[in-house]
């Protein structure tokens, strides 16, 4: 039996695709013989995560509180738990843990890295200085995607032999169940992600006006998604287009709706300029969404033969393709079903587990 503690702190502080990576590692470790799991967390216990929860709450002002966790407060109620195993899902877990405790950390994106632009000062300041450290005391560090394998490796040569490539699952609550009904398809495109740079929201905007200046169409485009940051310049934009009515921003939805939204959508739209893995794509795919997505980074591998790709720099490929959904003219494509399962999560996660002796 090994005792595993995983820091599940983005469950509470998160509503992106980190936040849905976590819930469904600890359903997958859940799964797994011989494992007695442990969640660590800032709010108070949910019953519908884990039985063994501890919440370890910030207690000091906002500068130092997280430091302090981090350095004494965590490692504490670790060393107490004497785990065989921490995993750590958004790589910057607990420091100062004793040298028999074998660490896994979790890389999504090495966008903070490549492409400090795309974050806050702050944010891409911090990960520079943390990351080699930490990818440094890990015993394991379990990747997304084969893209991000490639970068991380580039990046850091050093951790070329402790990569562990497990792609995740995808959320359950949007698969298509055998008796539920399909859904007709309504008069506009969707787009889901947080509002900042990387997710190319500028471009998107751009192939939107050709599509309402250049064909008879009057699709109207849905974007979902947190505010996120540096998104001054897509507010500016978007504030003077000259189809603004058409365009809906709807923050960040729940589930069930966002779940109506790629069943009805006459395509999901994921622009983005880099990816680690992708959630959306996968999301829409299980919901029957007819998929035009970016050829970039690791969405070829989520999106596979069954969407339609295009260069993310060109307005004018993700506008031929708008005006074929609106027209009806696309080529059938392969329907991709609950590719990433949480079966196939768990099991390449017991693999993994079972390896670090």
């Amino acid at each position: 039996m090994k005792r595993v503690v995983i820091i599940a702190d983005c469950i509470d502080t998160q509503n992106a695709g980190i936040q849905a990576y976590t819930r469904n590692m600890i359903d997958a470790l859940s799964m797994l013989p011989d494992i007695e799991l442990f969640c660590v967390r800032i709010k108070s216990p949910n019953n519908d995560i884990l039985k063994n929860q501890i919440v370890v709450k910030p207690v000091l002002p906002f500068l130092i509180k997280e430091p302090f966790r981090l350095f004494f407060k965590l490692p504490s109620v670790i060393r107490k738990l004497k785990p065989d195993i921490v995993i750590e899902p958004a790589h910057m877990g607990p420091f100062n843990l004793p040298a028999y405790i074998k660490r896994v950390t979790v890389i999504h994106d090495l966008t903070p890295i490549k492409f400090p632009q795309w974050h806050t000062w702050f944010s891409a300041t911090l990960q520079r200085l943390l990351l080699p450290n930490i990818l440094q005391k890990a015993s394991m560090i379990i990747t997304n995607s084969n893209n991000t394998s490639s970068d991380l490796a580039d990046c850091y040569p050093f951790t070329k032999d402790k990569i562990f490539r497990i792609y995740p699952a995808s959320d359950t609550y949007y698969s298509i169940k055998p008796n539920e009904p399909i859904s007709a398809k309504a008069h506009f495109f969707l787009s889901v992600g947080t509002l900042e740079p990387r997710k190319n929201l500028n471009m998107l905007l751009d192939a939107y006006l050709l599509f309402r200046q250049k064909s008879e169409y009057t699709h109207k485009l849905i974007i979902c998604g947190a505010t996120g940051w540096k998104n001054q310049n897509f507010f500016k934009k978007l504030n003077n287009h000259p189809f603004r009515n058409d365009i809906e921003l709807k923050g960040y939805v729940p589930k069930e709706e966002l779940k109506e939204l790629y069943k009805t959508t006459a395509a999901f739209v994921y622009p983005s300029l880099y990816e680690g893995f992708g959630f959306p794509v996968a999301e829409a795919l299980n919901c029957n969404a007819t998929c035009f997505v970016s050829n970039t980074s690791s969405l070829p591998e989520v999106g596979g033969d069954s969407v339609f790709y295009f260069n993310p720099d060109s307005a004018e490929e993700l506008f031929t393709l708008f005006v074929a959904a609106a027209s009806e003219s696309l080529p059938a494509k392969n329907k991709c079903h609950n590719a990433f399962t949480i079966e196939s999560f768990s099991k390449e996660l017991g693999k993994a587990i079972q390896s670090l002796q």
